[in-house]
């Protein structure tokens, strides 16, 4: 969206704050826009993408406001005016509001306006695979020395299995997305160890499987087997 916008006076630098409403009477800065002067009779901001959830979650009733603010270097900015809308407004098709000050009492005939709006539906992760997206599930082991040593039990590749961080992680994640891998067969790739019979210098690709060209194991136990 770009807001266009006009006040009763035109000489200062604006910029405007957009407020998400957390109950009747609180509400949360989720935007700050850019200081701008007037131009050709009003003021014009950048472009702003945002997500609907930021703006009112998933309720098409609930009020957004915007303040107006005359910008000083004191911090000590001076309010303008302010707005508000609804999404469902927005997706009525609404586009230009009065601007009213604290009290709600009208600034003359000064107006905002929506220049551009557009807005878009945003796909969740399961309508992407609902809709028949294919999704790939690469394994990358960090075997570098930062790890700590192995035989100890600080390492998060301790040799005790049982207390293995990166044994825990991989099951927990992988264990939960290997089930929207499409053919379940995992690449699993490390980078950072020594590996023969190259011992003195740190390999930083390799396949687990020990085949750099076909790195590829069957699920998540063939990767808990490959590490």
């Amino acid at each position: 969206m770009k807001l266009r916008a006009t006040f009763p006076s035109m000489s200062g630098m604006n910029f405007f704050l957009i407020h998400k409403q957390v109950t009747q009477n609180v509400w949360k800065p989720i935007y700050k826009s850019e200081i701008q002067a007037s131009r050709n009779l009003g003021y014009e901001w950048n472009l702003v993408s945002l997500l609907s959830a930021d703006l009112a979650g998933d309720d098409v009733d609930r009020e957004v406001r915007i303040d107006f603010f005359v910008s000083a270097k004191s911090g000590k900015h001076a309010h303008c005016g302010q707005i508000s809308f609804t999404l469902g407004q927005l997706k009525e098709g609404v586009r230009e509001y009065q601007i009213t000050d604290k009290k709600q009492r009208p600034l003359g005939n000064h107006r905002m306006t929506f220049a551009q709006l557009e807005v878009k539906k945003r796909h969740s992760f399961l309508e992407y695979v609902f809709g028949g997206c294919e999704i790939g599930l690469t394994v990358a082991i960090d075997f570098t020395a930062s790890n700590g040593d192995p035989s100890q039990p600080s390492s998060l590749h301790y040799l005790n299995m049982q207390r293995n961080e990166y044994l825990n992680a991989i099951k927990s994640v992988g264990g939960i997305l290997q089930y929207y891998d499409t053919d379940k067969q995992i690449p699993v790739l490390g980078f950072g160890a020594a590996i023969a019979p190259y011992t003195n210098t740190a390999n930083h690709c390799f396949a687990l499987n020990g085949n750099i060209f076909d790195p590829e194991v069957d699920g998540i136990d063939g990767v808990l087997a490959a590490y």
